[in-house]
């Protein structure tokens, strides 16, 4: 009788060790798309929130593209390391009040009088400045924002005129350089009569370049035929093209480079990116004690 009691405990300490791991791998995995997925909706919601405050303040048409890094969990990496996690999501706003653009000048209060800014705005009906606004795109990688360029182009509008407008290039290659460094150590101390006390370090720099390649699409649009499909006609950043107001016009790349640091938010027990924190070194560490039998 002892030895079949001693055969049945030994089967359900290999069962529980087998199914009871199968378990754990369940969760964790539910836990990793969970994360994922509350990732997503507050990336689409923060889209949205960017692209209605620009859209207020430029008083026009906005296109917002958000990208949020950070790190989710990661069941086979090291203490502290986890995965690199990208979520994005895009956002279009048009929010127009009158004539596109800023309704009155930030740096004058004379705007902020009806009557001047009435007369500003049929000064400016026929051209100037205003043709550039009303149309605008931006370009976000967590707190690191980018205004994307525009230049003129042809259409013709709904009342069968043909005039020139102001659009933005469009992305359509992203680069992305990961530097990431991490270490880890595990020591263990014996004391006698007072068991082993465990100490676990990690040591993390994640450092995130990002390079934005951009085209524009000079094709003719005509609003007045609203079943037609007009092909793109891309040039790409360092071709010149030729607009028949504004003359030869060259494609420019995007100047600055996305840069983003890891660095460890303890309000919400999270590793987050930004552009200030580049270099920084992320320490975990945490102890433990066993029985010293």
């Amino acid at each position: 009788m002892r030895k079949l009691h001693t055969a049945n405990s030994a089967q359900a300490a290999v069962e529980l060790a087998i199914f009871g791991s199968l378990i754990l791998l369940v969760f964790s995995v539910l836990l990793m798309y969970g994360q994922r997925l509350d990732n997503q909706q507050q990336v689409k919601m923060e889209a949205f929130r960017r692209a209605a405050q620009k859209a207020y303040q430029r008083n026009g048409s906005v296109n917002y593209m958000y990208k949020k890094e950070d790190r989710s969990l990661n069941l086979f990496g090291g203490f502290g390391q986890g995965q690199p996690s990208t979520v994005g999501s895009s956002a279009s706003v048009l929010w127009q009040k009158g004539m596109a653009g800023p309704q009155s000048d930030p740096d004058s209060i004379m705007f902020d009088i009806p009557i001047v800014g009435l007369i500003w705005s049929v000064f400016n009906a026929s051209g100037g400045d205003r043709l550039e606004e009303g149309n605008y795109s931006y370009y976000a990688v967590n707190d690191q924002e980018i205004e994307l360029k525009k230049y003129p182009k042809q259409i013709i509008d709904i009342n069968g005129k043909e005039v020139t407008v102001w659009s933005p290039v469009s992305v359509y290659n992203e680069e992305q350089v990961r530097d990431e460094e991490f270490s880890s150590n595990v020591l263990k101390q014996e004391s006698p009569g007072k068991g082993i006390i465990n100490t676990s370090t990690s040591e993390l720099k994640d450092t995130l370049n990002t390079t934005l390649h951009v085209r524009f699409d000079n094709a003719e649009t005509d609003a007045t035929e609203s079943h037609s499909s007009v092909l793109p006609e891309y040039f790409y950043e360092g071709e010149m093209y030729e607009d028949e107001d504004m003359g030869k016009k060259t494609v420019e790349a995007v100047d600055n480079q996305i840069s983003l640091g890891a660095y460890a938010r303890d309000d919400i027990n999270r590793i987050d990116y930004s552009k200030d924190k580049v270099g920084t070194k992320i320490y975990r560490e945490r102890s433990w004690e066993t029985a010293n039998e």
